[in-house]
């Protein structure tokens, strides 16, 4: 069975293959939506949509799974900072609250044109942070190529703590909501594991 991992995610590459799931990544490039009209789950699920789509069109079997991952702090959707001067305003912002981590699923069953969509979500206590401390951290935590800015592997579990719900879905693929998700497209994924 081909999947198609529609990400440039190293993260989501690395999650599907210590599941020992055979993929192949193709990036979808698609510009990724965000309004603050609509719910932090839908924009998640919008955008893992668009990203699915995207890469579908380019192949005539298999299965694409598209993901997005988006981060809600207060009534506020945070995605991705702009640069690091952004970055570093979002840690100081989430220090000492509770974030919200919601991934987008959408899983496409190309030759039969089927398409499935669900989400998960997440709650993440950051740590109160001083001021001085803000620096430091900012420097050691990146890249910020994530949704709030920052991963909770490594330095980053320093200050991340507390997570109800899924911990892979804060790493930005919720394994057990995708094999879910395929068993409703009436494919057990178990029996495409390499052992």
């Amino acid at each position: 069975m081909k999947i198609i991992l529609a990400s440039s995610s190293k993260r989501r590459r690395e999650i599907l293959a210590s599941c020992g799931i055979k993929h192949k990544v193709v990036p979808s490039n698609a510009v990724e939506y965000m309004t603050v009209s609509k719910l932090p789950e839908q924009v998640a699920m919008i955008n893992a949509r668009i990203k699915a789509e995207a890469v579908a069109k380019r192949f005539k079997s298999g299965y694409v799974i598209g993901a997005d991952t988006v981060v809600l702090l207060g009534k506020k959707i945070i995605g991705k900072p702009k640069n690091a001067k952004h970055a570093k305003k979002m840690l100081k912002e989430m220090s000492g609250k509770t974030i919200a981590v919601y991934t987008g699923l959408c899983v496409i069953d190309i030759k039969k044109e089927n398409l499935i969509s669900d989400y998960e979500k997440s709650l993440v206590t950051v740590k109160k942070l001083k001021d001085t401390e803000i620096p430091r951290y900012f420097k050691l935590l990146g890249p910020y190529d994530k949704a709030g800015g920052f991963s909770i592997e490594g330095v980053g579990s320093f200050i991340f703590d507390d997570i109800k719900g899924s911990y892979f879905n804060v790493l930005g693929l919720p394994t057990a909501k995708l094999k879910e998700m395929f068993g409703k497209l009436g494919i057990d994924i178990l029996k495409e594991i390499r052992a």
